[in-house]
């Protein structure tokens, strides 16, 4: 019995290799191993990534956010020379209206020296004025002495002849007596700045119409050459 287990001990050394021991561990292979290395680059990558992302959107919102305010104080500039223009326009208003009333005031004030500048300019030589004055109905009424009739007749184409003077009616011309040879007579006619209103305007005269003036009272006087009064 004994020989018999030596033998398989025998045996059982001469199937192992010589010089060694105990069985040596197998070492393991990398295969059945987690990948924690591709792990670990895949999330640094996206980590990076992240924050780059992050700082592009921070950089493009703190610029906006500049851009923005920038934009606040010119709108603010802009807001205050708005205000100004509202105020310059409001004393160009006032200015206009005060100006207007300024223009309507020194024309009516001139109206009375343009007038008697007309009749100062349409009066003829041997002819003088006695009374100026309105009549009721706004017109003037002029009364005058002539030393002849053809004076008188030279006053009313005269006074046919400026546009201001609308509708010229000639009145009664007589004889006023004296020691120097005169007439009298009496014209009205409206004083309108710029002349007549357009057609349609029935106390317009048109141009053409020439009333005759009546027959002085007393003796007849020759008919000067050239009258157009009919008398």
């Amino acid at each position: 019995m004994i020989r018999i287990n030596l033998l398989a001990e025998e045996r059982g050394k001469k199937g192992r290799p010589s010089g060694a021991g105990a069985p040596a561990a197998v070492p393991r292979t990398s295969e059945g191993a987690p990948p924690y290395f591709v792990f670990g680059a895949l999330l640094f990558l996206f980590v990076a990534v992240a924050v780059v992302v992050m700082a592009y959107y921070y950089i493009q919102n703190t610029r906006l956010e500049n851009k923005i305010s920038a934009q606040r104080v010119e709108l603010q500039k802009y807001e205050g020379a708005r205000q100004k223009v509202d105020q310059l326009e409001k004393k160009k208003v006032e200015f206009a209206q005060k100006l207007d009333q300024i223009t309507q005031l020194k024309e009516q004030q001139s109206l009375p020296v343009r007038l008697m500048n007309h009749l100062v300019e349409v009066l003829p030589e041997g002819a003088w004025y006695t009374s100026v004055a309105q009549t009721e109905k706004g017109g003037i009424k002029v009364e005058g002495l002539a030393r002849s009739i053809k004076t008188i007749s030279t006053y009313y184409d005269n006074v046919v002849a400026i546009p201001d003077f609308v509708g010229p009616q000639m009145g009664n011309i007589k004889e006023a007596g004296g020691k120097v040879e005169a007439y009298s007579f009496v014209m009205t006619f409206d004083y309108r700045v710029g002349g007549a209103k357009p057609a349609g305007d029935k106390e317009a005269a048109p141009p053409s119409s020439r009333p005759a003036a009546p027959r002085p009272a007393g003796p007849r006087p020759a008919a000067p050459s050239g009258g157009n009064l009919g008398i």
